[in-house]
């Protein structure tokens, strides 16, 4: 059901950043990833894929590429390859449920991005279907979240993968048959990954990944699926926005729509306390991430940059849970060593890029749920309190 939204008069910064101590640290899921999605990659060059013209830009202008003496090609398609995705959110699917849903879960994650991965090979062509799709896929979070169970958490992926697969335009260079092989290496990966744990967990007692016990089921019957309130804003406002946006960034490859498409779609939360947290979280996560990366930009070289930004990639999804502030923090040292240096850009100008396109991002997205969200249920709240009877009345009036 739809929980009453109100503004809070006890937000302050100290609270926002504030983190939550009772989160795990995700060390073991984030091995889990690694492992899997290096394999998937693995598998898929074995396939006899290669890295699309996109990971060829990358590979001629990394410089941390031209140094080492490994094959880079494999360092190179885990980043590209629809398989290493799927095979990255199968493993995240598998890895939050009770032990006993794991290889269940799996299977149902690997169909859901074998269907994502073919949508957005069919929308990848037009930014306006991609526009289209993503505002689609994106509404169906806040509508399914509100009837909790397996529905919320696959719409959540879908939509996170469709950015991967369709706005980022990695799906863009595959066929029908590369789909589905794409699709079928990252579920497999996963999939054997998780059975190797199970027999380790088995022979010998190590669990590398502890899965949570099982949620009790709701009591309360959930409203239709399309029906109004909170839920069905929170929809439209993230559709028309993201889709926009989406539209936007395919069309023009402008970073500018990117960023700020990626704030405002991160910091909209089911109310208006844990939205302005994220909101805070994320603006200094981002000025922090950006200030170490570019103070280490001036001391070092371009590949001790790019090295340590990869570093802080997996320290940030180990504090993904724990705090947020820490996490967007890590990732944007990534997004900036990744760019300053693939696009011969001086870092300091991607630097202050994501922090300006953060800060313009989080000031449409606060004001956009003030205006869709937070003011009609506060107009709501008021009208309720006008109509309830007054104290001591009884609620029969008077004489």
């Amino acid at each position: 059901m739809d929980a009453p939204v109100l503004p809070s008069k006890g937000r302050t910064l100290r609270g926002a950043l504030k983190p939550d101590k009772q989160a795990p640290l995700l060390w073991r899921p984030a091995i889990a990833v690694a492992i899997a999605s290096t394999f998937a990659g693995w598998l898929a060059w074995l396939a006899g894929y290669r890295p699309p013209e996109a990971a060829r830009f990358i590979e001629g202008h990394f410089s941390l590429g031209q140094h080492l003496q490994f094959e880079y090609q494999l360092f190179v398609i885990a980043k590209v390859l629809p398989a290493v995705f799927v095979a990255w959110f199968v493993m995240m699917a598998a890895t939050f449920v009770p032990r006993k849903k794991s290889l269940p879960s799996a299977l149902m994650a690997g169909v859901a991005m074998l269907a994502t991965l073919f949508l957005a090979w069919g929308a990848v062509k037009s930014p306006w279907a991609v526009g289209a799709v993503m505002a689609l896929v994106i509404a169906m979070g806040p509508l399914t979240r509100r009837h909790g169970g397996v529905g919320a958490g696959l719409a959540a992926m879908v939509s996170v993968a469709f950015f991967f697969f369709a706005v980022m335009g990695i799906a863009k260079d595959l066929d029908p048959e590369g789909v589905l092989v794409q699709a079928a290496l990252g579920t497999g990966a996963a999939v054997v990954v998780l059975v190797v744990l199970w027999v380790i967990r088995r022979l010998t007692g190590f669990a590398l990944i502890h899965q949570p016990p099982a949620r009790p089921k709701p009591t309360e019957k959930p409203p239709p699926f399309f029906s109004g309130g909170l839920a069905m804003r929170q929809a439209l406002l993230l559709g028309v926005l993201l889709g926009t946006t989406a539209g936007l960034w395919a069309a023009t490859k402008n970073h500018n729509y990117f960023w700020v498409m990626v704030t405002f779609w991160a910091i909209t939360r089911a109310t208006p306390d844990a939205t302005f947290d994220r909101g805070i979280k994320r603006v200094v996560g981002v000025m922090v991430g950006c200030l170490l990366i570019g103070g280490l930009a001036v001391v070092s070289t371009p590949d001790v940059v790019v090295t340590v930004g990869f570093i802080m990639l997996f320290i940030g999804i180990v504090f993904w849970a724990r705090n947020y502030t820490v996490y967007i923090a890590a990732i944007s040292m990534m997004t900036v060593a990744l760019h300053g240096d693939l696009e011969n850009y001086a870092f300091g100008h991607w630097v202050l890029l994501r922090v300006a396109d953060t800060l313009v991002g989080l000031v449409i997205g606060f004001a956009a749920y003030w205006l869709v969200i937070t003011l009609p249920e506060l107009r709501k709240a008021r009208r309720d309190a006008a109509a309830a009877p007054s104290p001591g009345t009884g609620g029969a009036g008077t004489t």
